[in-house]
C-alpha cells in the first residue's frame, strides 16, 4: 500500500502537468520533507497529498505522479505557504507547504524525486496512500485514535505530572502494530495531536522542540505526532478533526496556529489563526465513497456540569447544518465527528453518573428536529483519555464512541456496572464498555453491518465484538 498521513482541505485543484516541473539547478539535498494523504471536502475529488517540506530554496513544490484510468498522469503541488518568519527572525514553521488534489479512482501516487531536494523525505519510497474502495463503495475498516501526544505540563524533567515519554508513551509502537495488523483502509483522528505545552520538560526533548514557547512548532509537531505516527501514515489516508489542544488562544499555547496552516480543511498561511473572523469552523462533510463524515468543531464548547446557553445555540444552528448534511444522502451512513463527547460518562457510582458534555447536549436538543439526523449512526469523539463505547436503550439516539487512548496519559474508566441503566441527558444507558488501556479502535464493514473492537497497543483485540444496528434504533450488539 502507499504511504503517509492526511490532513485537511477545501482547496483550489491543480491542473494536471504533462511535464515534472524541475527542481532548481545547482541546489544540494538539505532539508526534511513530509508527505501525507487525506480525505477533504472537494466538490470534484475525496482525496488531497499534502507536502511539507524545510528544503531550501523555500518556495518550491514538487510533482505528484498518480495513475487514473489506466494512463499516467503528473500535476505539480501549488503552493499554500512559505516559510513563517516570528519575532527576532525565528521561524515557528519553516516550512513550505504545498497540495494537490488526486481524482477519484486514481492509484500509485509518487512524489516524483527529481523534483525535491530534500535530503531526507517521508515516507521513504516517496509513495502515498489513496482510497482502496471504489467511488460508489466505502472502507471497509476504519481505524479510529486520539488525544495521541506525549502530555508534559512541567518545565522539571522527571516531574510527577509529565508523562514519561521514552518509556510510556505508545504512540509509536501503536502505530506500527495497527498498520501492520488492523491494516485499515482509513485512518480517523479525532483531535489532540501535541501535549507537549512545555516542551522543555520532556525527557526526549529533542532540538526545534526542546524549549518554551515552542509547543505550536513544527518540530514539536513532528515529534509527538508526525515521526510516532509514520507507520499508520503510511498505511492509509486519514480524516483529521481539531481538538481543544489546537485552539486560538495566545495564552494557552495553543496550537491554533499550527492546525490551521497544516491540518484544516482550509488552511491558513503563517498565524492566522488568530485573526481569521470564526475561530471555531462550521460543520464540514467528508466523503469517503457512501461513508459520510461530519467534523464538528468542538473545541472551545464549554465543559461545565450546566450547559452555557450562549454557546448551546450557536452549536444548536450548526447541528442543524450536521442534519441537512445528512439529508443530502439519506440512505447513507454518516458518523459525526466531535473531538469534545456529545454524551460520555466520566465517573460513576451506585446511585449516579458524571457526564461530559452538557451543553453539546443541549445544542443537539434545541435543533428543528429536537436531535440529530437517523442517518446519523454514530457519534466519534476523544478528549477524555480512555476508550468508551456507550449506547441507549430503545433510542434513535446514534451511539458515542470516545477513543482519547491513543498515546498520553490515561484517566480512570469508570465502573461499567454503575453506567448502565443510568440516566444520561434524558436516556438510558444500554451498554457501557470502557477501557483504561492505551489502544485504538477499529470498525469493519462486514455484509453491510459495522463490527467495532478494541485494539491494545500490541495490536490483539479486546471483549467484546459490538455489532451496529443503524435502523431506527440504534445500538450495539455486544459478545
Amino acid at each position: 500500500m502507499g504511504l503517509l498521513i492526511a490532513v485537511m482541505s477545501g482547496l483550489a485543484q491543480s491542473a494536471p502537468s504533462p511535464a515534472a516541473k524541475p527542481t532548481p539547478p545547482g541546489v544540494g539535498k538539505n532539508g526534511e520533507a513530509w508527505a501525507w494523504t487525506q480525505l477533504v471536502n472537494g466538490t470534484s475529488h475525496t482525496t488531497e497529498v499534502r507536502f511539507a517540506t524545510t528544503e531550501k530554496p523555500a518556495g518550491h513544490c514538487p510533482t505528484l505522479q498518480y495513475t487514473v484510468g489506466g494512463k499516467v498522469q503528473t500535476a505539480v503541488l501549488r503552493k499554500v505557504s512559505d516559510p513563517y518568519v516570528t519575532g527576532g527572525g525565528l521561524q515557528q514553521f519553516p516550512t513550505t507547504f504545498c497540495v494537490a488534489p488526486v481524482p477519484d479512482g486514481a492509484s500509485n501516487a509518487l512524489i516524483e524525486p527529481s523534483t525535491t531536494v530534500a535530503a531526507t523525505v517521508y515516507p521513504g519510497n516517496l509513495q502515498l496512500p489513496l482510497p482502496e474502495w471504489p467511488v460508489n463503495g466505502r472502507p471497509r475498516s476504519v481505524a479510529v485514535i486520539g488525544d495521541a501526544g506525549c502530555e508534559v505540563t512541567s518545565p522539571t524533567v522527571g516531574a510527577a505530572q509529565n508523562q514519561d515519554c521514552q518509556k510510556n508513551w505508545p504512540l509509536e509502537p501503536l502505530s506500527v502494530h495497527a498498520a501492520a495488523q488492523s491494516r485499515p483502509d482509513l485512518v480517523v483522528h479525532v483531535g489532540d495531536y501535541v501535549y507537549r505545552e512545555t516542551p522543555e520538560g520532556a525527557n526526549d526533548a529533542t532540538p526545534g522542540c526542546d524549549s518554551q514557547g515552542q509547543a505550536a512548532d513544527w518540530r514539536c509537531l513532528i515529534k509527538d505526532f508526525l515521526r510516532p505516527a509514520q507507520a499508520l501514515l503510511a498505511e492509509a489516508p486519514f480524516v483529521f478533526a481539531r481538538g481543544n489542544h489546537e485552539v486560538c488562544t495566545p495564552g494557552k499555547v495553543g496550537r491554533g496556529a499550527e492546525w490551521f496552516r497544516y491540518f484544516a480543511t482550509v488552511p491558513q498561511k503563517n498565524n492566522e489563526c488568530f485573526s481569521v473572523p470564526q475561530t471555531q469552523t462550521e460543520p464540514v462533510q467528508i466523503n469517503a465513497g457512501t461513508l459520510h463524515f461530519v467534523l464538528f468543531d468542538s473545541s472551545s464548547a464549554s465543559e461545565r456540569n450546566k450547559p452555557d446557553q450562549a454557546q448551546a445555540a450557536q452549536y444548536a444552528k450548526w447541528f442543524d447544518e450536521v442534519n441537512a448534511l445528512a439529508a443530502n444522502h439519506p440512505t447513507h451512513d454518516y458518523f459525526l465527528i466531535t473531538h469534545k463527547p456529545l454524551w460520555m460518562v466520566k465517573r460513576a457510582s451506585s446511585g449516579a453518573v458524571t457526564w461530559i458534555n452538557p451543553t453539546l447536549a443541549s445544542a443537539v436538543g434545541q435543533t428543528a428536529k429536537g436531535a440529530l439526523a437517523g442517518n446519523i449512526d454514530l457519534v466519534m469523539s476523544g478528549h477524555v483519555h480512555l476508550y468508551q463505547m456507550l449506547d441507549f436503550l430503545n433510542s434513535s439516539r446514534p451511539p458515542q464512541l470516545t477513543v482519547g487512548s491513543s498515546g498520553t496519559t490515561l484517566d480512570t474508566p469508570p465502573d461499567d456496572t454503575k453506567v448502565t441503566g443510568k440516566n444520561v441527558d434524558g436516556q438510558t444507558v444500554q451498554h457501557s464498555v470502557s477501557r483504561g488501556v492505551h489502544g485504538y479502535a477499529m470498525l469493519r464493514d462486514t455484509g453491510g453491518q459495522w463490527h467495532l473492537t478494541f485494539h491494545g497497543v500490541s495490536g490483539q483485540a479486546w471483549p467484546l465484538d459490538c455489532t451496529l444496528s443503524t435502523g431506527a434504533t440504534k445500538e450495539f450488539d455486544c459478545k
